[in-house]
């Protein structure tokens, strides 16, 4: 296992993840981005770097860079409560939030908006799976005198062709 490890010579795949787990096979088995969220309230902001680390695992898992891909997410009860109205309103934050019984997927389109500058500025390349899919792996709340959590562990994959999702 490995702490800040990229899964790639280049791009948005070069950038460190979290948490690599390898064997001896040629590639890594597990990869972990985790989340925290800030005391604060911009869920929004939040949001989008949430999402940008459930693009990296999709690409990851796209590219056979790793077999698994998952995003651990923490954040307080009132995050969770917000979320849902807010990707009503706004695709690919849907993403997020998959049911424990039902897993989700957006078409990745979403991503055309201006909103995401930052992850292509960052490495990741216009051509995307036609989807991309998260499932809700396990969940737990975390209540303490410093913490009041639920943290949402979220596989994640792409599906579909790849295709450009921007220009150039």
């Amino acid at each position: 296992m490995s702490v800040e490890a990229p899964l790639g010579g280049g791009g948005f795949l070069s950038q460190p993840t979290d948490v690599v787990v390898s064997a001896r096979a040629k590639v890594p088995q597990l990869a972990v981005e985790l989340q925290w969220h800030p005391r604060g309230e911009d869920h929004v902001g939040f949001a989008n770097v949430v999402v940008a680390d459930v693009l990296k695992m999709a690409v990851a898992r796209t590219k056979n860079a790793v077999e698994q891909g998952v995003v651990l997410v923490a954040a307080p009860a009132r995050f969770w409560r917000w979320l849902p109205g807010y990707a009503e309103d706004h695709v690919g934050y849907e993403l997020l939030n998959p049911d424990a019984d039902a897993p989700t997927s957006a078409k990745t389109d979403f991503l055309a908006g201006g909103t995401w500058d930052f992850v292509f500025d960052a490495g990741l390349q216009p051509d995307l799976p036609e989807r991309i899919w998260t499932s809700l792996l396990a969940s737990t709340e975390v209540r303490s005198p410093w913490a009041d959590l639920e943290m949402h562990l979220l596989d994640v994959k792409g599906l579909g062709a790849v295709q450009p999702v921007r220009d150039g």
